[in-house]
């Protein structure tokens, strides 16, 4: 069971962080839509920026290690997270107008829904395209310099 938990690791933490940020998302989408009658448009947009900041701090320290070295490397870092985001929060908003505007769903279990196959996509990314590719662009090309 060590050995499955440790090969997982970063899965397990990004899991952990990741309900974390839906929670967030969830919850303000919640207060926004459900109890202070914002337009769920715009209330999805609010509450997926509040869990995408969620998301990036706690993947960058917690889930990926990736050190804050500079403000140049945490600001690409950042900003290749919003760029790889934009297709996530993309499919956010599509599933919750679908959703809502065609099948009229119930709004907070459609974005319970939209949170678990968002999330999904956002590990693959995160892990792949962010902070591993920063890393190793820091590593390989800006250390050849000196």
């Amino acid at each position: 069971m060590k050995k499955i938990i440790q090969k997982h690791q970063s899965f397990i933490a990004y899991a952990f962080f990741g309900v974390l940020a839906s929670g967030v998302n969830l919850l303000v989408f919640h207060i926004l839509y459900q109890n202070l009658d914002f337009n769920y448009l715009i209330a999805n947009v609010i509450s997926y920026i509040c869990g995408m900041l969620v998301t990036f701090f706690t993947n960058k320290k917690m889930v990926f290690h990736s050190a804050y070295d500079s403000f140049t490397k945490v600001a690409k870092e950042f900003v290749s997270f919003c760029n790889v985001r934009l297709l996530s929060f993309l499919l956010d908003n599509f599933i919750m107008v679908v959703g809502i505007e065609f099948l009229p769903l119930n709004a907070d279990l459609l974005k319970i829904f939209d949170q678990m196959l968002v999330g999904l996509l956002n590990y693959y990314f995160s892990k792949w395209f962010i902070f591993n590719t920063t890393q190793k662009f820091e590593k390989n090309i800006l250390h050849k310099k000196h």
